[in-house]
């Protein structure tokens, strides 16, 4: 094939083609496509979604694309007619660029493998979901953290909540996750990053301590 393609990461799991961060030089957003046990869910949005439409398709219909926050809304709703979901203290402002099909407040199952955390620190509404392919836990956490040059990064923006992050990051802490899966990644990098317990703890040491001493802006 000569367009751009799904991208297989793990069992259940791709990654559509990468689309440039608008306002940050060298550093790409993906959508990521999960084969769940309740059938395709997508989570965030970018507009990759339907230049791999008919791929995705092509893995069965999907039922949901969950957002993480009202931040992927730039791009607008897909072609694609997928059901979208948010938390809901973040539906008023992503209703103003896209649709909003539903939304949730508190931590949830989507059947016995899909969980949604909110952690509402980067925006008042920022949710994270972590799903479980039976050979990984993978946690999806939009660019509330990122990874740059093997460092995980913690974005705190003017409507971030710096309490708010330092609680998620212990929630973390105890969280059973070897799979972190941001919304953006450096270009070149790989989409995700594979840990062991003990990386994951050295790497939220460090976030913490960072935020702790009053780090701010898009890598703290």
């Amino acid at each position: 094939m000569d367009h751009p393609q799904l991208e297989p990461l793990l069992t259940g799991l791709h990654a559509t083609p990468s689309v440039p961060l608008p306002f940050m030089d060298g550093v790409d957003l993906h959508s990521f496509v999960l084969e769940t046990e309740q059938g395709l869910v997508v989570i965030y949005n970018t507009p990759a979604i339907d230049t791999v439409g008919e791929e995705i398709s092509s893995l069965g219909k999907p039922r949901r694309l969950l957002i993480n926050h009202w931040h992927e809304g730039m791009s607008g709703t897909p072609s694609m007619n997928i059901p979208t979901f948010v938390h809901s203290r973040d539906q008023a402002q992503l209703e103003s660029t896209m649709r909003v099909d539903g939304t949730f407040e508190d931590q949830q199952m989507i059947g016995d493998d899909l969980e949604v955390i909110p952690s509402l620190a980067h925006t008042p509404g920022a949710a994270f979901y972590l799903w479980n392919n039976g050979e990984h836990k993978i946690l999806f956490v939009g660019d509330s953290f990122w990874v740059e040059n093997g460092v995980w990064k913690a974005v705190l923006l003017g409507e971030s909540n710096r309490k708010k992050f330092l609680e998620t990051l212990e929630h973390m802490r105890d969280l059973d996750f070897d799979v972190l899966a941001p919304w953006p990644a450096q270009r070149g990098r790989p989409a995700i990053d594979v840990i062991t317990e003990k990386q994951k703890q050295k790497q939220i040491d460090g976030l913490t301590a960072r935020i702790k001493a009053g780090a701010s802006g898009p890598s703290s």
